[in-house]
Formats: structure tokens, sequence, C-alpha cells
């Protein structure tokens, strides 16, 4: 699968992103440590460096790791900010000026070189007809892969999906859950059941955005240690 080609900007001190308020997605900038995603907003401004607090305290922790990727969503475009814990103090963290931002478009951010934007990934879904009325029977499918954009998935539903269907997706067997509504774009025959392609909407929340690329995150991590385990003769 194609990467994006990714835009990197060396930032300069008037062009911190550091403004409160801001919402960032934070993760520890080595990808192969132990980790949960956390979602921090800017509380206060010190000089060019920013003090973040958690939204949920009581889920989530900074990383442990000084080096940090601060990942941030603006409409339909992504900045990772590369960036260092330098102080800690009552459940909140203070960061440095970024040193690198790269910005994408319509791709995950960040990436070590290693990892396809584009996961593959089974676990079960439940699918849902947004025209349907509320307490209507969900239908079932498995998850195929997952980007920022879009995912497609396995049903066995014999209820055929057309291109332009309004659906709701939940994945509840991770530890980031999503649960976002989406546009069906591509339907194929596929063994005994349909492979149904979809985009996600440009108007997602931040916090939908946020659990997407922890998913997606988390999944490239686990493949990458995998990959790293000795095989078994």
């Amino acid at each position: 699968m194609s990467k994006t080609n990714k835009n990197s900007i060396p930032l300069d001190t008037d062009e911190t992103p550091y403004v409160k308020g801001v919402q960032f997605l934070v993760i520890p900038a080595d990808l192969n440590v132990s980790f949960g995603a956390c979602s921090a907003k800017v509380s206060a401004l010190d000089g060019y460096s920013a003090w973040l607090s958690l939204r949920d305290k009581k889920k989530t922790s900074f990383p442990a790791q000084e080096e940090v990727l601060l990942i941030e969503f603006r409409g339909r475009y992504v900045y990772t900010h590369r960036s260092r814990i330098t102080s800690r103090h009552d459940g909140k963290v203070l960061v440095a000026p970024p040193t690198l931002t790269e910005k994408e478009e319509s791709q995950l951010a960040p990436t070590t070189g290693r990892h396809d934007y584009r996961v593959q990934v089974e676990v079960p879904i439940q699918i849902r007809f947004l025209e349907e009325k509320p307490g209507a029977l969900l239908r079932t499918g498995s998850l195929a892969d997952l980007s920022r954009g879009g995912m497609s998935f396995i049903t066995r539903d014999p209820s055929p999906y057309e291109n332009g269907d309004q659906i709701n997706l939940q994945v509840v067997s991770w530890e980031y859950p999503v649960n976002i509504d989406a546009e069906v774009t591509r339907v194929k025959r596929h063994e005994d059941g349909q492979l149904v392609a979809v985009k996600f909407s440009d108007k997602m929340s931040v916090r939908q955005r946020e659990m997407v690329s922890a998913f997606i995150i988390q999944v490239q991590r686990r493949d990458a240690l995998s990959r790293d385990l000795p095989s078994e003769e």
C-alpha cells in the first residue's frame, strides 16, 4: 500500500502551536516502548512552553518518557509536533517548544518509517444504518483494515450495502473503542459475504479522530512487537 508523502516543517518560535485550550493526543516519540495514548489540552502558557492537563485523569496518564509526539487535529489535517516533557507537577506536564512539526492531509501521523498508515486487524464490529430507528437489531461484521480516513469490513449480512449508504460502526473489543458514522464507498462480493469499504465524515469530532488514531497506533505497536519476537521452532 502506498504511503502519503509527509510535509516536514521546521517550527520557528513564532509559529508555536501552543494556544490555551488546544487539544493533543500525546504518545511517546519511541513507538516501540509500552504506552497508552492520552488526550490533553493546553491549560496554561509558560513563555514558549505550555502546561498540558489530562482530559481524563482517572483513566489515562502522561507517558513516562520525556520525548513525546503531540498529535493535533485541525479539520482534515493532522499535525504531529515533536517535543519534550521538561517538568511534571500536580498531574500536569510542561512541554518545550516543538523541534519539528509534520503535516499530513489524509493519513495518520506519526510513523517510524516501518509501518504502513493503513493497518490490518480482524476484530468484530457492530453496524447500524443511520436511517433505522433506535432499537433496531444491530448487524455484525469483522473489521478488515483501518486508516484515519476510513475502513473496510466483511459481513455476511444478507441485506445488500450500496454506495452512499450512511452507517454507524462500533468497534468495542479494543482498548480504545471506536464509534463513528461513515459513508459506504465500495461494495464487492467476498466469499459468502460482502466486503464493504467506507469513508469517515469530514465532520468527525476531535475525540473520534483521537480514538481512531489511538486504535491504529496500538495495532501498529502490537504488530511491530510480534515481528520482533523469536519464532517458535
